[in-house]
């Protein structure tokens, strides 16, 4: 039987990160990957790679540009989502979307009004240690391992 991984995708500009989260014997292990270490070619390897070798199911968080946003920023984020949903729908992995709203209400965490960025971030990785608390990672890279957890959560 191939191992179970939960693939965590934060497509987020320069800060994307994914996430692979797995559970063996009760024991997690996570690896995260910047976007920005890796290519296109790359990353599209790793998830062929790693569909062939595990049971991989995957939950990306749906974005969108804003409007404080330069239209060149929009497109290149869009671009960079586009070249992620290409990598996942050629490697065969099956893949959810889900809303940073939808997911953030699930772990019962909202952004405050006026909070800043940083303890925003501060706080959800709080959230992340509470519930896998073996697991270590910085305030960027925390989006994609609740992300993945929230896969492995709402998994039907």
């Amino acid at each position: 039987m191939k191992p179970r991984i939960e693939l965590g995708i934060d497509p987020g500009g320069t800060s994307g990160h994914y996430a692979m989260l797995h559970n063996a014997d009760g024991v997690w292990t996570v690896q995260i990957t910047a976007f920005k270490n890796v290519t296109l070619a790359e990353f599209f390897n790793d998830l062929k790679d790693l569909n062939e070798e595990c049971d991989v199911e995957c939950v990306s968080e749906v974005v969108h540009g804003f409007p404080e946003m330069s239209t060149i920023a929009v497109s290149s984020f869009m671009r960079n989502m586009g070249h992620i949903e290409m990598a996942l729908a050629a490697s065969g992995i099956p893949t959810r979307y889900v809303t940073p709203q939808t997911w953030m209400k699930y772990y019962g965490v909202k952004k405050d009004k006026n909070e800043s960025k940083t303890v925003w971030k501060k706080r959800l990785r709080e959230v992340l240690q509470q519930r896998l608390p073996s697991v270590e990672c910085s305030v960027e890279e925390a989006d994609a391992v609740l992300i993945a957890l929230y896969g492995k959560l709402t998994r039907q």
